[in-house]
């Protein structure tokens, strides 16, 4: 068979430059980034005539000038007939020669978009400008050919979509079954055999008894510092029941917690010179840090053990856990450093449904002072027993990593389906 011809898309395409003469905020249009199509943009506020916007039409195509590499392009649906868009977003009828997804499956074949990055041009800001688009060359086969394949295109895109939506629901059902683990531990219910075969071991009365000893030993060296009393808990507050053997505290009785202050860019550097600095959790990795930035003038530091807490910004309620002593920490962060608890079960407690420490007070900016975390109440067993908590959460853990793995490939394998297509289609034999 010979091959497909090609041709400049600009062959089949011409902007519309259609003027709306009144334009409204509540019809202007959008394209999604990776290529997921054009839709229905919010309401914002504008400024009466600073721009000017053209009336869209379904079957355009049409893309963003500074996105189109980060998959900013679609085929206007009939439901946005009508609508408006900026010269930022042009769109361009289509001639007959050529079918509008014929050209929106060519740009998402192998995500050939992300390779025109290299076409985008400008001083302050990069854009794409229509008149290199229509440089780009597209194979074009007869139009029954271009129907049966976008078919095909179409049935895969379906079929994936199912399959996603599935694996979608996997992982939520996932997510909730860990929560459930976390949920079973705090309250106790994990380990409810363990405690008929060990009740001899340290009432915990006593244990918060040691670590309330430990905490003045440590104010006295002035090694922490002396805060204000906590509000006794009122029955009122308890959200669940615990077992005979534990005890309801404040959070704030058994750890202390270290805010994170604000160090200058002029006092850090990505060098390596100084104390690894960590202004928030753009560094964090799946457990432990991975530092890119260092200073010599430290504010106020963590130490191996600390539990960090994102507190501000971006990512609140996100943790990572400290592996070395003397870390840098801004003011998005919050370390919390336990006293005599198990660390684990200090770390299952803060990644707890019942902790959300990510939930925001409505009506205002998602952040986490220190009274959310010390004033939280936080059931204690004995030492043993959040020993046992761990170890059992951890083996419940392993299983949904292993369950993670597997969707994580169904998922990789689905998203490929696709491209597997759309590769055989734009592949001329």
């Amino acid at each position: 068979m010979m091959k497909w011809q090609s041709k400049p898309i600009g062959d089949f395409l011409s902007e519309s430059k259609t003027i709306s003469t009144n334009p409204s905020a509540e019809r202007r249009i959008r394209v999604r980034l990776n290529a997921e199509g054009v839709e229905k943009r919010p309401i914002f506020a504008e400024r009466k005539g600073v721009t000017r916007y053209y009336i869209r039409s379904s079957g355009q195509f049409i893309y963003g000038k500074q996105n189109l590499y980060k998959g900013a392009f679609g085929v206007i649906p009939d439901e946005l007939d009508g609508f408006e868009s900026s010269s930022d977003l042009p769109a361009f009828d289509i001639s007959e020669d050529i079918r509008p997804k014929w050209i929106e499956y060519f740009f998402k074949q192998g995500d050939y978009y992300k390779t025109l990055v290299s076409l985008a041009k400008g001083a302050a800001t990069k854009r794409i400008q229509p008149t290199v688009l229509f440089d780009i060359r597209i194979p074009y086969p007869p139009l029954h050919i271009q129907d049966k394949l976008i078919f095909q295109m179409d049935t895969c895109c379906s079929e994936q979509s199912k399959i996603l939506g599935e694996i979608s629901h996997q992982e939520i059902l996932l997510a909730k079954l860990k929560q459930a683990i976390l949920q079973e531990a705090i309250q106790g219910k994990l380990t409810a055999d363990w405690r008929k075969e060990n009740s001899d071991v340290e009432p915990t009365s006593q244990l918060l008894e040691r670590i309330q000893k430990e905490k003045q030993r440590l104010i006295v060296e002035k090694k922490i510092r002396k805060e204000k009393p906590l509000p006794t808990i009122t029955p009122e507050e308890i959200p669940f029941e615990i077992p005979d053997s534990w005890a309801w505290c404040r959070f704030g009785e058994v750890i202390t917690l270290i805010s994170g202050q604000h160090i200058a860019v002029a006092d850090y550097n990505a060098n390596g010179k100084g104390i690894p600095y960590l202004p928030g959790p753009s560094d964090f990795g799946a457990m432990y840090p991975i530092y890119s930035r260092w200073t010599t003038n430290p504010k106020v530091c963590a130490n191996a053990g600390d539990i960090l807490v994102t507190v501000k910004g971006s990512g609140v309620g996100k943790m990572n856990s400290l592996i070395d002593d003397g870390v840098a920490i801004g003011r998005q962060l919050m370390a919390v450093r336990r006293i005599i608890l198990n660390w684990g079960y200090v770390w299952n407690f803060l990644a707890s449904e019942y902790h959300a420490l990510q939930d925001a007070k409505e009506g205002q900016i998602p952040g986490i002072s220190r009274e959310d975390i010390t004033h939280k109440l936080v059931p204690v067993p004995s030492l043993a027993e959040q020993a046992a908590i761990v170890k059992r959460v951890e083996a419940s853990m392993d299983s949904c990593r292993q369950l993670e793995t597997e969707i994580k490939h169904s998922r990789i394998h689905a998203e490929n389906l696709l491209q597997t297509v759309l590769k055989e289609a734009f592949t001329a034999t």
